[in-house]
């Protein structure tokens, strides 16, 4: 009889023994932190660099800076420029009608005149003197690319532009330095532009010329890591320089040669006449 007892009261305890701790204190679910992968060993730590500047600026608009001058005065038959027929002897009355022509100079080059007719039937040749004009393109021994320009007869004024034509992909760091760098170096990026002046004097069909040239030479150190290539600054020069050429006129164009002696490179260039 007692065993029964006891058995009956047992069989309550053990029942609610089976209902799990969780339902009375739910546990907290255990939040796994993913691990945070490390820096690449093959991509440099400057490109999570806040904020980073990149190496090709907005450029403006070509000719955004020309100005146009619409006043026909200054260009027209009487006025000033090239085409100044009252400067080189036309009559500015008593004229009935003029008809063009050309003649050639003591240089070889084709000249405009006209021929005005009065009205006894007087004809009056009138020679105009417009000066030579070259505009041309150039390219350097050292991987520069320009263009010139030239305008005169005998004397002539010469003008050209030159500047590196590499194409630069990198990511610009300006602030970057040598001691900070996590990634291999490469061969330097060179960036040079320049403008010469100048003046020449033809002989027949040949010119020879001198001019005088400042420039800007910014070199930066270059790397790379996986993403591309990584530049930073390592020197920016001013400099004045000069060259000696000559120019060789032919029928519409002309071909012009040049060197540098400070600089050490020579330039050969091509162009059309007007």
């Amino acid at each position: 009889m007692k065993k029964i007892l006891f058995l009956l009261l047992l069989l309550p305890i053990l029942s609610f023994s089976q209902i799990s701790s969780w339902r009375s204190n739910p546990p907290q679910p255990r939040v796994s932190t993913p691990s945070i992968q490390s820096q690449r060993s093959d991509v440099s730590s400057w490109r999570n660099e806040s904020p980073r500047e990149f190496n090709r600026p907005e450029r403006t608009k070509p000719g955004s800076n020309i100005i146009v001058n619409n006043n026909p005065w200054l260009w027209n038959d009487w006025g000033w420029g090239w085409n100044r027929w009252n400067m080189w002897g036309a009559p500015a009355f008593g004229w009935n009608y003029w008809s063009p022509s050309f003649y050639w100079n003591d240089w070889g080059y084709r000249q405009p005149a006209r021929i005005y007719v009065y009205g006894d039937g007087k004809r009056d040749t009138v020679k105009g003197k417009k000066p030579i004009i070259s505009f041309g393109l150039h390219k350097t021994t050292d991987k520069q690319f320009g263009g010139f320009f030239t305008i005169g007869n005998r004397g002539y004024f010469i003008m050209d532009y030159t500047s590196t034509f590499e194409i630069d992909r990198s990511t610009y760091f300006p602030y970057g330095t040598l001691a900070q760098v996590d990634f291999p170096l490469i061969n330097d990026l060179v960036k040079k532009r320049s403008l010469y002046l100048g003046a020449g004097k033809r002989f027949g069909r040949t010119g020879v010329h001198a001019m005088i040239g400042f420039g800007n030479e910014r070199v930066f150190f270059r790397g790379r890591d996986r993403v591309g290539e990584i530049t930073f600054p390592k020197s920016n020069t001013q400099f004045t320089s000069i060259k000696f050429g000559a120019l060789r006129d032919f029928k519409n164009f002309t071909l012009k040669f040049d060197t540098d002696p400070i600089r050490s490179y020579s330039q050969f260039g091509i162009g059309l006449n007007f």
